[in-house]
C-alpha cells in the first residue's frame, strides 16, 4: 500500500498504531472484525485453516485458533460500538503477557479509516513483530475485497 493509505507508528511506551484508508463503508469493514467468519476468511493466511469464535459484545470472549500453525490468540471484548470500535485483551496461547487491542473505524470521503492500535509491549522486539504481523493480515482483507 502507498503512502498516502497505510502507516504505521510505534513508541517506546510499548504501543504501536497501524493506520489504513480501506474503500468500502464502515459497515462493511465493521463485519470484517466482528463476524466470526468473515475474520477467519482473512486473517490469518489460508493454510492455517484458522477458526474464530468472537462474542461480539461487551465482556465477549474472542478466540482465533490454528491447529496446523499450533498457534492463537485468546481475548474478551472490554469495549464496542458497533460500525466504530472494538477493543479486546489479547493473549497467544503458552504466553503470559497481556496486551490489548483496539479497532477503530471513521468513514471519510473515500472509504473508511482503521485504526489499530496494540498496547502493551515489553520488548521493541515484540512490538516489531506484531507491526509486521498486523501488516501482514491486513494485506489479506483484498480476500474480501477491502483494500484499493
Amino acid at each position: 500500500m502507498d503512502g498516502d493509505t497505510s502507516r504505521f507508528d510505534y513508541d517506546i511506551m510499548g504501543s504501536l498504531t497501524i493506520d489504513r484508508l480501506l474503500p468500502a463503508t464502515p459497515d462493511r469493514v465493521w463485519r470484517a472484525f466482528a463476524a466470526p467468519g468473515e475474520l477467519a476468511s482473512w486473517f490469518w493466511p489460508e493454510p492455517f485453516q484458522t477458526e474464530v469464535s468472537l462474542e461480539a459484545r461487551q465482556s465477549g470472549e474472542l478466540r482465533i485458533r490454528s491447529e496446523s500453525a499450533g498457534m492463537g490468540v485468546t481475548g474478551k471484548v472490554t469495549d464496542i460500538e458497533p460500525e466504530r470500535l472494538l477493543s479486546t485483551s489479547w493473549q497467544w496461547d503458552g504466553e503470559e503477557q497481556r496486551t490489548d487491542v483496539t479497532i477503530q473505524l471513521r468513514p471519510e470521503e473515500q472509504g473508511t479509516r482503521l485504526t489499530v492500535r496494540h498496547i502493551g509491549f515489553t520488548t521493541e522486539e515484540a512490538i516489531a513483530d506484531h507491526v509486521r504481523g498486523w501488516n501482514d493480515c491486513l494485506d489479506r482483507l483484498d480476500r474480501i475485497g477491502l483494500t484499493a
